[in-house]
Protein backbone atom coordinates (compact mmCIF):
# COMPACT_ATOMS: atom_id res chain seq x y z
CA UNK A 1 0.00 0.00 0.00
CA UNK A 2 1.27 3.26 -0.65
CA UNK A 3 2.10 5.10 2.26
CA UNK A 4 -1.03 7.26 3.86
CA UNK A 5 -0.42 11.13 5.28
CA UNK A 6 -2.89 11.64 7.89
CA UNK A 7 -6.13 12.95 7.69
CA UNK A 8 -7.26 15.48 9.91
CA UNK A 9 -10.96 13.67 10.12
CA UNK A 10 -9.40 9.65 10.26
CA UNK A 11 -6.66 10.37 12.23
CA UNK A 12 -7.11 13.19 14.63
CA UNK A 13 -10.29 14.64 15.61
CA UNK A 14 -12.65 11.28 15.50
CA UNK A 15 -14.16 9.55 14.73
CA UNK A 16 -17.52 10.46 16.25
CA UNK A 17 -18.05 7.73 18.61
CA UNK A 18 -19.56 5.70 21.91
CA UNK A 19 -17.56 3.36 24.53
CA UNK A 20 -14.37 4.54 27.15
CA UNK A 21 -11.50 3.64 24.19
CA UNK A 22 -10.80 4.41 20.75
CA UNK A 23 -8.29 2.27 20.46
CA UNK A 24 -10.36 -0.43 21.56
CA UNK A 25 -13.70 0.11 21.07
CA UNK A 26 -13.69 2.12 17.64
CA UNK A 27 -10.53 0.35 16.75
CA UNK A 28 -12.97 -2.84 17.24
CA UNK A 29 -15.81 -1.57 15.65
CA UNK A 30 -13.73 -0.97 12.68
CA UNK A 31 -12.29 -4.25 12.48
CA UNK A 32 -15.84 -5.65 13.17
CA UNK A 33 -16.91 -3.93 10.09
CA UNK A 34 -14.39 -5.40 8.08
CA UNK A 35 -15.46 -8.81 9.17
CA UNK A 36 -19.30 -7.95 8.66
CA UNK A 37 -19.04 -7.71 5.09
CA UNK A 38 -17.38 -11.47 5.20
CA UNK A 39 -20.54 -13.04 6.39
CA UNK A 40 -23.02 -14.83 4.33
CA UNK A 41 -26.48 -16.03 4.81
CA UNK A 42 -27.40 -18.35 7.88
CA UNK A 43 -25.57 -18.45 11.02
CA UNK A 44 -21.60 -17.36 11.74
CA UNK A 45 -19.00 -18.26 14.13
CA UNK A 46 -16.56 -16.00 14.65
CA UNK A 47 -13.57 -16.29 17.16
CA UNK A 48 -11.03 -13.70 18.51
CA UNK A 49 -7.03 -14.90 19.65
CA UNK A 50 -5.56 -12.22 21.99
CA UNK A 51 -1.93 -12.64 22.90
CA UNK A 52 -1.65 -13.26 26.84
CA UNK A 53 -0.52 -10.68 28.71
CA UNK A 54 -1.15 -7.93 26.21
CA UNK A 55 -2.60 -4.63 26.45
CA UNK A 56 -6.02 -5.71 24.69
CA UNK A 57 -6.00 -9.35 26.41
CA UNK A 58 -6.36 -7.60 29.68
CA UNK A 59 -8.48 -5.01 28.76
CA UNK A 60 -10.80 -6.07 25.63
CA UNK A 61 -13.80 -6.70 28.58
CA UNK A 62 -13.21 -3.77 30.74
CA UNK A 63 -12.91 -1.21 27.77
CA UNK A 64 -15.43 -2.29 25.30
CA UNK A 65 -13.67 -4.26 22.80
CA UNK A 66 -16.04 -7.07 22.50
CA UNK A 67 -19.37 -5.15 22.11
CA UNK A 68 -17.15 -3.11 19.37
CA UNK A 69 -16.61 -6.00 17.85
CA UNK A 70 -20.29 -6.95 18.07
CA UNK A 71 -21.18 -3.96 16.94
CA UNK A 72 -19.16 -3.63 14.03
CA UNK A 73 -19.90 -7.61 12.90
CA UNK A 74 -23.62 -5.99 13.10
CA UNK A 75 -23.03 -3.36 10.43
CA UNK A 76 -23.50 -0.33 13.15
CA UNK A 77 -21.12 2.67 12.90
CA UNK A 78 -18.80 3.59 16.26
CA UNK A 79 -21.35 6.63 17.38
CA UNK A 80 -24.75 4.39 16.96
CA UNK A 81 -27.13 4.05 20.20
CA UNK A 82 -27.18 0.06 19.38
CA UNK A 83 -23.62 -0.61 20.18
CA UNK A 84 -24.24 -0.58 23.91
CA UNK A 85 -26.83 -3.74 23.25
CA UNK A 86 -24.85 -4.65 20.65
CA UNK A 87 -23.53 -8.10 22.01
CA UNK A 88 -27.35 -9.33 22.70
CA UNK A 89 -28.24 -8.58 19.54
CA UNK A 90 -25.23 -10.78 17.94
CA UNK A 91 -26.45 -13.42 19.50
CA UNK A 92 -30.11 -12.99 18.01
CA UNK A 93 -28.77 -12.69 14.29
CA UNK A 94 -27.25 -15.72 14.65
CA UNK A 95 -23.45 -14.82 15.03
CA UNK A 96 -21.44 -17.04 17.98
CA UNK A 97 -18.63 -14.66 18.80
CA UNK A 98 -16.06 -16.17 20.97
CA UNK A 99 -12.73 -14.81 22.93
CA UNK A 100 -9.59 -16.84 23.17
CA UNK A 101 -6.20 -15.67 25.08
CA UNK A 102 -3.53 -18.16 23.53
CA UNK A 103 0.34 -18.22 24.62
CA UNK A 104 1.57 -16.82 21.29
CA UNK A 105 4.20 -13.76 21.47
CA UNK A 106 2.80 -9.80 21.61
CA UNK A 107 4.63 -8.40 18.69
CA UNK A 108 1.80 -5.85 19.01
CA UNK A 109 -0.24 -4.89 22.29
CA UNK A 110 -3.61 -4.82 20.49
CA UNK A 111 -3.40 -7.58 18.18
CA UNK A 112 -6.74 -8.91 16.59
CA UNK A 113 -6.60 -12.18 15.06
CA UNK A 114 -9.74 -13.37 13.63
CA UNK A 115 -11.64 -16.24 12.20
CA UNK A 116 -14.74 -16.67 10.54
CA UNK A 117 -16.57 -19.31 9.14
CA UNK A 118 -19.95 -19.61 7.44
CA UNK A 119 -22.72 -21.94 7.56
CA UNK A 120 -22.37 -22.64 3.96
CA UNK A 121 -18.78 -23.79 4.24
CA UNK A 122 -16.75 -20.75 3.52
CA UNK A 123 -14.03 -19.07 6.03
CA UNK A 124 -12.33 -16.00 6.35
CA UNK A 125 -9.09 -15.56 8.38
CA UNK A 126 -7.84 -11.59 8.80
CA UNK A 127 -5.31 -10.13 11.33
CA UNK A 128 -5.47 -6.47 12.38
CA UNK A 129 -3.93 -4.28 14.78
CA UNK A 130 -5.23 -0.99 16.47
CA UNK A 131 -3.00 1.49 16.01
CA UNK A 132 -4.34 4.31 18.08
CA UNK A 133 -7.08 6.62 18.37
CA UNK A 134 -9.71 4.54 16.66
CA UNK A 135 -7.14 3.98 13.36
CA UNK A 136 -6.21 0.34 12.46
CA UNK A 137 -4.52 -1.74 10.11
CA UNK A 138 -5.32 -4.91 8.62
CA UNK A 139 -2.32 -6.75 8.05
CA UNK A 140 -3.09 -10.58 7.14
CA UNK A 141 -6.29 -11.54 4.83
CA UNK A 142 -5.93 -15.41 4.52
CA UNK A 143 -2.79 -16.25 5.36
CA UNK A 144 -1.68 -13.55 3.01
CA UNK A 145 0.79 -10.44 4.68
CA UNK A 146 -0.58 -7.21 3.40
CA UNK A 147 -0.73 -3.22 5.26
CA UNK A 148 -4.29 -1.66 4.82
CA UNK A 149 -5.54 1.35 6.70
CA UNK A 150 -9.46 0.56 6.05
CA UNK A 151 -9.62 3.27 3.65
CA UNK A 152 -9.76 1.67 0.44
CA UNK A 153 -12.49 -0.51 -1.75
CA UNK A 154 -10.29 -3.41 -1.82
CA UNK A 155 -10.68 -6.42 -4.21
CA UNK A 156 -9.06 -9.92 -2.95
CA UNK A 157 -8.64 -13.05 -5.65
CA UNK A 158 -6.82 -16.32 -3.62
CA UNK A 159 -5.22 -17.77 -6.30
CA UNK A 160 -5.85 -15.57 -9.26
CA UNK A 161 -5.55 -17.47 -13.01
CA UNK A 162 -2.59 -15.48 -13.96
CA UNK A 163 -1.11 -15.65 -17.61
CA UNK A 164 2.71 -16.85 -17.95
CA UNK A 165 4.05 -13.44 -19.05
CA UNK A 166 3.51 -10.73 -16.29
CA UNK A 167 3.12 -8.59 -18.88
CA UNK A 168 0.31 -9.88 -20.11
CA UNK A 169 -1.84 -9.42 -16.65
CA UNK A 170 -3.78 -6.40 -17.57
CA UNK A 171 -4.71 -5.47 -13.91
CA UNK A 172 -6.56 -2.42 -12.89
CA UNK A 173 -4.34 0.46 -11.65
CA UNK A 174 -3.06 0.37 -7.83
CA UNK A 175 -3.36 -3.95 -8.12
CA UNK A 176 -0.36 -5.91 -6.69
CA UNK A 177 0.13 -9.90 -6.96
CA UNK A 178 1.17 -11.18 -2.48
CA UNK A 179 3.04 -14.51 -3.19
CA UNK A 180 2.14 -17.17 -0.17
CA UNK A 181 3.70 -20.25 0.74
CA UNK A 182 1.93 -22.30 -2.12
CA UNK A 183 -0.69 -19.59 -3.08
CA UNK A 184 -0.84 -15.95 -4.85
CA UNK A 185 -3.11 -12.76 -3.67
CA UNK A 186 -4.28 -10.34 -6.34
CA UNK A 187 -5.14 -7.58 -4.54
CA UNK A 188 -6.52 -4.34 -6.15
CA UNK A 189 -6.88 -0.73 -4.51
CA UNK A 190 -9.51 2.34 -5.15
CA UNK A 191 -10.45 5.07 -3.81
CA UNK A 192 -13.54 4.72 -5.47
CA UNK A 193 -16.36 1.85 -6.00
CA UNK A 194 -14.79 -0.44 -8.35
CA UNK A 195 -16.82 -0.02 -11.99
CA UNK A 196 -18.47 -2.24 -13.83
CA UNK A 197 -15.41 -2.62 -16.12
CA UNK A 198 -12.95 -3.23 -13.54
CA UNK A 199 -15.05 -5.82 -11.78
CA UNK A 200 -15.41 -7.13 -15.14
CA UNK A 201 -11.46 -7.03 -15.73
CA UNK A 202 -10.65 -8.66 -12.18
CA UNK A 203 -13.40 -11.63 -12.79
CA UNK A 204 -11.25 -12.64 -15.50
CA UNK A 205 -8.99 -13.86 -13.22
CA UNK A 206 -10.88 -15.17 -10.76
CA UNK A 207 -11.24 -18.91 -10.77
CA UNK A 208 -13.49 -18.33 -7.25
CA UNK A 209 -14.96 -15.57 -5.64
CA UNK A 210 -13.74 -12.45 -5.78
CA UNK A 211 -13.79 -10.29 -2.23
CA UNK A 212 -15.02 -7.09 -2.08
CA UNK A 213 -14.48 -4.64 1.03
CA UNK A 214 -15.40 -1.21 1.32
CA UNK A 215 -13.68 1.47 3.20
CA UNK A 216 -14.38 1.80 7.33
CA UNK A 217 -12.73 5.52 7.52
CA UNK A 218 -14.78 8.40 6.72
CA UNK A 219 -11.85 9.81 4.53
CA UNK A 220 -10.91 7.42 1.58
CA UNK A 221 -6.99 6.65 1.05
CA UNK A 222 -5.82 8.02 -1.71
CA UNK A 223 -4.29 6.06 -4.81
CA UNK A 224 -1.52 8.30 -5.38
CA UNK A 225 -1.18 10.24 -2.11
CA UNK A 226 -0.48 13.95 -2.09
CA UNK A 227 -0.30 16.75 0.42
CA UNK A 228 1.08 20.16 0.36
CA UNK A 229 3.00 19.82 3.24
CA UNK A 230 4.66 16.89 5.49
CA UNK A 231 6.91 18.29 8.38
CA UNK A 232 6.91 21.58 10.08
CA UNK A 233 9.29 23.34 8.03
CA UNK A 234 7.63 22.35 4.89
CA UNK A 235 4.48 23.89 6.50
CA UNK A 236 6.49 27.21 7.63
CA UNK A 237 7.72 27.15 4.10
CA UNK A 238 4.28 26.80 2.03
CA UNK A 239 2.14 29.12 4.70
CA UNK A 240 4.91 31.94 3.64
CA UNK A 241 4.84 31.51 0.19
CA UNK A 242 0.65 31.74 0.18
CA UNK A 243 0.52 33.85 3.03
CA UNK A 244 -1.34 31.42 5.06
CA UNK A 245 -2.29 31.39 8.36
CA UNK A 246 -2.58 28.36 10.67
CA UNK A 247 -5.85 27.86 9.95
CA UNK A 248 -6.01 28.15 5.54
CA UNK A 249 -2.63 25.45 5.78
CA UNK A 250 -4.63 22.98 7.61
CA UNK A 251 -7.55 23.35 5.41
CA UNK A 252 -5.47 23.65 2.49
CA UNK A 253 -3.75 19.99 3.24
CA UNK A 254 -7.23 18.53 4.42
CA UNK A 255 -8.54 19.08 1.18
CA UNK A 256 -5.47 17.72 -0.66
CA UNK A 257 -5.60 14.66 1.56
CA UNK A 258 -9.20 14.42 1.32
CA UNK A 259 -10.51 15.19 -2.49
CA UNK A 260 -13.17 17.45 -0.45
CA UNK A 261 -14.15 21.18 -0.66
CA UNK A 262 -13.77 23.86 1.53
CA UNK A 263 -17.39 23.70 2.38
CA UNK A 264 -17.63 19.64 2.52
CA UNK A 265 -14.76 20.02 5.06
CA UNK A 266 -16.42 23.27 6.91
CA UNK A 267 -19.43 21.12 7.43
CA UNK A 268 -17.85 18.00 8.27
CA UNK A 269 -16.23 20.01 11.06
CA UNK A 270 -18.99 21.70 12.05
CA UNK A 271 -20.42 17.97 12.78
CA UNK A 272 -17.14 17.66 15.08
CA UNK A 273 -17.87 20.85 17.12
CA UNK A 274 -21.82 20.44 17.68
CA UNK A 275 -21.37 16.58 18.95
CA UNK A 276 -18.31 18.22 21.18
CA UNK A 277 -21.42 20.77 22.49
CA UNK A 278 -23.44 18.48 22.99
CA UNK A 279 -21.20 16.06 24.72
CA UNK A 280 -20.63 18.52 27.52
CA UNK A 281 -24.67 19.88 27.65
CA UNK A 282 -25.34 15.95 28.18
CA UNK A 283 -22.66 15.49 30.61
CA UNK A 284 -23.92 18.45 32.70
CA UNK A 285 -27.20 17.07 33.20
CA UNK A 286 -25.77 14.15 34.54
CA UNK A 287 -25.32 10.25 33.50
CA UNK A 288 -25.51 6.96 34.30
CA UNK A 289 -23.78 3.45 33.69
CA UNK A 290 -23.31 0.54 35.83
CA UNK A 291 -19.68 -0.42 35.13
CA UNK A 292 -18.14 2.94 36.26
CA UNK A 293 -15.65 3.88 39.10
CA UNK A 294 -16.86 7.75 39.49
CA UNK A 295 -20.68 9.33 39.54
CA UNK A 296 -21.55 12.28 38.24
CA UNK A 297 -18.91 14.98 39.59
CA UNK A 298 -19.07 18.01 36.77
CA UNK A 299 -22.07 19.46 38.38
CA UNK A 300 -20.42 20.25 41.80
CA UNK A 301 -17.92 22.80 40.72
CA UNK A 302 -20.94 24.95 39.87
CA UNK A 303 -22.85 24.90 43.10
CA UNK A 304 -23.67 28.26 43.78
CA UNK A 305 -22.75 26.90 47.44
CA UNK A 306 -19.39 26.19 46.24
CA UNK A 307 -16.80 29.27 46.44
CA UNK A 308 -14.16 28.18 43.31
CA UNK A 309 -11.35 29.72 43.58
CA UNK A 310 -9.25 31.11 40.01
CA UNK A 311 -11.87 32.73 38.04
CA UNK A 312 -14.80 31.14 35.44
CA UNK A 313 -12.39 30.47 32.78
CA UNK A 314 -10.32 28.48 34.90
CA UNK A 315 -13.71 26.37 36.96
CA UNK A 316 -15.36 26.25 33.08
CA UNK A 317 -12.28 23.83 31.77
CA UNK A 318 -12.53 21.81 34.66
CA UNK A 319 -16.35 21.75 34.27
CA UNK A 320 -16.50 21.16 30.49
CA UNK A 321 -13.47 18.39 30.26
CA UNK A 322 -14.95 16.72 32.69
CA UNK A 323 -18.72 16.56 31.43
CA UNK A 324 -17.30 15.04 27.98
CA UNK A 325 -15.29 12.39 30.31
CA UNK A 326 -18.33 11.61 31.71
CA UNK A 327 -20.46 11.14 28.59
CA UNK A 328 -17.72 8.58 27.57
CA UNK A 329 -17.77 6.65 30.52
CA UNK A 330 -21.47 6.36 29.93
CA UNK A 331 -20.70 5.05 26.53
CA UNK A 332 -22.54 7.98 25.46
CA UNK A 333 -21.22 10.21 22.04
CA UNK A 334 -18.07 11.97 21.89
CA UNK A 335 -15.50 12.82 19.58
CA UNK A 336 -11.89 11.02 20.09
CA UNK A 337 -9.70 14.21 20.38
CA UNK A 338 -7.37 11.85 19.17
CA UNK A 339 -8.22 10.01 21.57
CA UNK A 340 -11.42 8.40 23.77
CA UNK A 341 -9.40 8.72 26.89
CA UNK A 342 -8.43 12.09 25.55
CA UNK A 343 -11.65 13.30 24.51
CA UNK A 344 -12.28 16.07 27.05
CA UNK A 345 -9.14 18.31 26.99
CA UNK A 346 -9.39 20.00 23.64
CA UNK A 347 -13.22 20.63 23.73
CA UNK A 348 -13.33 21.47 27.72
CA UNK A 349 -10.78 24.03 27.07
CA UNK A 350 -11.36 25.03 23.28
CA UNK A 351 -15.07 25.52 23.77
CA UNK A 352 -14.41 27.41 26.98
CA UNK A 353 -12.00 29.90 25.49
CA UNK A 354 -14.36 30.72 22.75
CA UNK A 355 -17.18 31.20 25.42
CA UNK A 356 -15.23 33.60 27.14
CA UNK A 357 -13.84 35.31 23.92
CA UNK A 358 -17.20 35.51 22.68
CA UNK A 359 -15.52 33.97 19.58
CA UNK A 360 -17.83 33.52 16.60
CA UNK A 361 -18.92 30.03 15.47
CA UNK A 362 -16.51 30.46 12.36
CA UNK A 363 -13.89 31.12 14.67
CA UNK A 364 -14.02 28.04 16.67
CA UNK A 365 -14.51 26.10 13.41
CA UNK A 366 -11.02 27.15 12.42
CA UNK A 367 -9.29 26.71 15.47
CA UNK A 368 -10.47 22.98 15.55
CA UNK A 369 -8.56 22.65 12.34
CA UNK A 370 -5.14 23.91 13.56
CA UNK A 371 -5.90 21.81 16.35
CA UNK A 372 -6.22 18.99 13.74
CA UNK A 373 -2.67 20.79 12.17
CA UNK A 374 -0.91 19.88 15.44
CA UNK A 375 -2.00 16.31 15.75
CA UNK A 376 -0.95 16.09 11.99
CA UNK A 377 2.55 15.77 13.29
CA UNK A 378 1.88 14.06 15.85
CA UNK A 379 0.45 11.20 14.22
CA UNK A 380 3.43 11.85 11.22
CA UNK A 381 6.02 11.55 13.56
CA UNK A 382 4.68 9.85 16.82
CA UNK A 383 1.59 8.26 17.69
CA UNK A 384 -1.56 8.34 19.78
CA UNK A 385 -1.71 4.96 21.25
CA UNK A 386 -1.04 4.77 24.86
CA UNK A 387 -0.09 1.29 24.51
CA UNK A 388 3.04 2.27 22.37
CA UNK A 389 4.11 5.62 23.91
CA UNK A 390 2.38 6.28 27.44
CA UNK A 391 -0.55 8.80 27.74
CA UNK A 392 1.87 11.15 26.63
CA UNK A 393 0.36 10.30 23.36
CA UNK A 394 -3.19 11.21 24.53
CA UNK A 395 -3.38 13.65 27.10
CA UNK A 396 -0.30 15.14 25.83
CA UNK A 397 -1.05 15.23 22.52
CA UNK A 398 -4.12 16.76 23.13
CA UNK A 399 -2.57 19.40 25.54
CA UNK A 400 -0.45 20.30 22.54
CA UNK A 401 -3.22 20.30 20.01
CA UNK A 402 -5.72 22.68 22.39
CA UNK A 403 -2.14 24.80 22.64
CA UNK A 404 -2.41 25.52 18.94
CA UNK A 405 -5.88 25.75 18.94
CA UNK A 406 -6.13 28.25 22.22
CA UNK A 407 -2.61 30.37 20.53
CA UNK A 408 -5.10 30.77 17.09
CA UNK A 409 -8.34 31.66 19.15
CA UNK A 410 -6.49 34.71 20.90
CA UNK A 411 -4.60 35.82 17.68
CA UNK A 412 -1.63 34.28 17.43
CA UNK A 413 0.18 33.73 14.46
CA UNK A 414 1.49 30.65 12.99
CA UNK A 415 4.82 31.06 14.62
CA UNK A 416 3.35 31.38 17.88
CA UNK A 417 0.17 28.71 17.62
CA UNK A 418 3.90 26.31 16.41
CA UNK A 419 5.67 27.85 20.11
CA UNK A 420 2.22 27.18 21.98
CA UNK A 421 2.23 23.58 20.56
CA UNK A 422 5.67 22.73 21.78
CA UNK A 423 5.29 24.27 24.97
CA UNK A 424 2.70 22.13 26.22
CA UNK A 425 3.86 18.94 24.45
CA UNK A 426 7.37 19.42 26.19
CA UNK A 427 5.57 19.80 29.72
CA UNK A 428 4.08 16.20 28.91
CA UNK A 429 7.03 13.83 28.25
CA UNK A 430 6.75 10.37 30.08
CA UNK A 431 3.03 10.73 31.16
CA UNK A 432 2.73 7.49 31.66
CA UNK A 433 -0.85 5.38 31.22
CA UNK A 434 -1.84 3.52 34.57
CA UNK A 435 -5.53 3.23 34.26
CA UNK A 436 -7.64 2.14 37.29
CA UNK A 437 -9.77 -1.28 37.38
CA UNK A 438 -9.35 -1.11 33.72
CA UNK A 439 -11.68 1.55 33.12
CA UNK A 440 -10.54 4.98 31.32
CA UNK A 441 -11.54 7.22 34.19
CA UNK A 442 -8.79 7.94 36.41
CA UNK A 443 -6.51 9.15 37.02
CA UNK A 444 -7.48 10.22 32.61
CA UNK A 445 -9.66 12.63 33.96
CA UNK A 446 -7.18 14.39 36.12
CA UNK A 447 -4.79 14.24 32.83
CA UNK A 448 -7.53 15.57 30.42
CA UNK A 449 -8.42 18.80 33.11
CA UNK A 450 -4.29 19.15 33.36
CA UNK A 451 -3.71 18.95 29.65
CA UNK A 452 -6.49 21.71 29.14
CA UNK A 453 -5.10 23.81 31.57
CA UNK A 454 -1.85 23.08 30.62
CA UNK A 455 -2.48 24.12 26.91
CA UNK A 456 -3.70 27.54 28.01
CA UNK A 457 -0.64 28.36 30.48
CA UNK A 458 1.23 27.79 27.38
CA UNK A 459 -0.94 29.93 24.84
CA UNK A 460 -0.55 32.84 27.33
CA UNK A 461 3.57 32.21 27.39
CA UNK A 462 3.67 32.09 23.55
CA UNK A 463 1.31 35.00 22.70
CA UNK A 464 3.32 36.87 25.36
CA UNK A 465 6.75 35.86 23.20
CA UNK A 466 8.08 33.27 26.12
CA UNK A 467 10.96 31.17 24.07
CA UNK A 468 10.08 27.55 23.41
CA UNK A 469 13.69 26.73 22.66
CA UNK A 470 12.55 23.35 21.01
CA UNK A 471 11.12 23.70 18.05
CA UNK A 472 8.15 21.69 17.44
CA UNK A 473 9.40 19.46 15.15
CA UNK A 474 12.09 18.43 17.23
CA UNK A 475 9.52 18.27 20.48
CA UNK A 476 7.43 15.70 18.95
CA UNK A 477 10.12 13.75 18.02
CA UNK A 478 11.72 13.50 21.48
CA UNK A 479 8.03 12.68 23.27
CA UNK A 480 8.17 9.79 20.83
CA UNK A 481 11.70 8.83 21.66
CA UNK A 482 10.85 9.12 25.18
CA UNK A 483 7.33 6.89 25.06
CA UNK A 484 8.98 3.85 23.49
CA UNK A 485 11.12 4.11 25.84
CA UNK A 486 8.96 3.68 28.80
CA UNK A 487 8.76 0.22 30.41
CA UNK A 488 5.04 -1.51 28.64
CA UNK A 489 3.76 -1.64 32.44
CA UNK A 490 3.74 1.95 32.07
CA UNK A 491 2.33 2.27 28.77
CA UNK A 492 -1.78 1.67 28.96
CA UNK A 493 -1.93 -1.90 31.16
CA UNK A 494 -2.96 -2.64 34.52
CA UNK A 495 0.61 -3.88 35.85
CA UNK A 496 1.71 -0.49 37.21
CA UNK A 497 1.44 3.18 38.76
CA UNK A 498 -1.99 3.58 40.24
CA UNK A 499 -3.38 0.46 37.87
CA UNK A 500 -1.37 -1.70 40.18
CA UNK A 501 -2.62 0.35 44.12
CA UNK A 502 -4.59 -2.28 46.06
CA UNK A 503 -7.55 0.08 45.75
CA UNK A 504 -7.82 -0.33 42.21
CA UNK A 505 -7.64 -4.40 42.48
CA UNK A 506 -10.33 -4.03 44.37
CA UNK A 507 -12.66 -1.80 42.62
CA UNK A 508 -11.85 -4.13 39.67
CA UNK A 509 -13.19 -7.01 41.59
CA UNK A 510 -15.98 -5.10 42.66
CA UNK A 511 -17.17 -4.40 39.27
CA UNK A 512 -16.36 -7.71 37.52
CA UNK A 513 -18.70 -9.12 40.50
CA UNK A 514 -21.52 -7.25 39.36
CA UNK A 515 -22.03 -8.35 36.33
CA UNK A 516 -24.04 -6.15 34.31
CA UNK A 517 -21.46 -4.23 32.70
CA UNK A 518 -23.30 -3.22 30.05
CA UNK A 519 -25.86 -1.79 31.46
CA UNK A 520 -26.95 1.27 31.09
CA UNK A 521 -28.14 1.86 35.13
Amino acid sequence: MSKQYPSIFNDVLGPVMRGSSSSHTAASVRIGLILNQLRKPGKTKVDFYFQKGSSIAMTYHTQQSDIGLAAGLLGFEAKDARLLDSLSLLKMDNVDLNFHQVDEKADHPNNYRASLQNEDGSSYSITALSTGGGMIELIEFQGFPISEDGGFHLALIRDPQLPAEDSEYDLPAQSEIIEGIRERLLLARSSDEFSAAEKEKLQRFAAEEIVYLKPVLPVPSQVRPQVPFTSVDELIDFAGKNSYSAWEAAMAYEMARSGMSEQELMEMMDNILTTMESAIQSGLKGTVYSDRILGQQSNKLLDPAFKFVGGDLFRDIIVNTTAVMEVKSSLGTIVATPTAGSCGAVPGTVLSVAKALQAERETVLRSLFVAGLIGIFIAFESTFSAELAGCQAECGSASGMAAGALAYLMGGDLQQTLSSASLALQSVIGLVCDPVAGRVEVPCLGKNILAGHNALACANMALAGFDPVIPLSETIEAMDEAGRMMPAALRCTTDAGLANTETSKRIGETLSEKGCWSCRA
